[in-house]
Parts: structure tokens; sequence; C-alpha cells
């Protein structure tokens, strides 16, 4: 169980607090298609990468004894902000 856990810290060390909760587990759950597509596009069928621009499973499998790296995570999905500032409507007073 602790080899397990250890795995999936050092597999994700460098994503932890980048990229959204959402996309962590999008990342987990094509990891787990790896055992099924390995490195074949063609088994893949690469679904992941055309639609949402992540990394699918041919493309996870070379990081199965390491870390993914955060530059195969595009831009729009390290885009994040965790204070609330501007989200906060003034307060309107109606007299």
């Amino acid at each position: 169980m602790w080899l397990h856990m250890f795995f999936e810290v050092t597999l994700y060390k460098r994503l932890l607090g980048m990229i959204s909760r959402y996309v962590l587990n999008r990342i987990a759950a094509e990891f787990e298609r790896v055992h099924y597509a390995g490195k074949s596009p063609s088994c893949c069928g690469c679904v992941m990468r055309t639609t949402r621009d992540l990394s699918c499973a041919c493309e996870l499998s070379k990081y199965v004894l390491g870390t993914i790296p955060l530059e195969t995570i595009h831009i729009f999905w390290q885009m994040l902000s965790f204070s609330d500032q501007g989200l906060s409507e003034p307060q309107v007073s109606i007299t």
C-alpha cells in the first residue's frame, strides 16, 4: 500500500499545486489506461490529446517509472488562481 502511494506522489509531484484537481483527475484516469493502450497510438486513440490537449495514455506511458513534467500540460490548464480576489461582488444597497 505505501509503495503505491509513494508511486502516485512521485508521478504527480511536479503537477501538484500547479494544475487544477479536475486536470489531475483526468490525467489519473488516463494513466489507468496505460496498462491497456501502452505506447501504441492506434490502441490509445489519443482522445485526451485531441479534445483537451492533455497527455493521453500512450504519452503517459513514458512516465511509468518517473514524474510527469509540467511542460507536458498545456498552458491553458496551468492558469490557476487560488485567491478569491475579483470574485466577490460589491455590496449593493437599495434605498
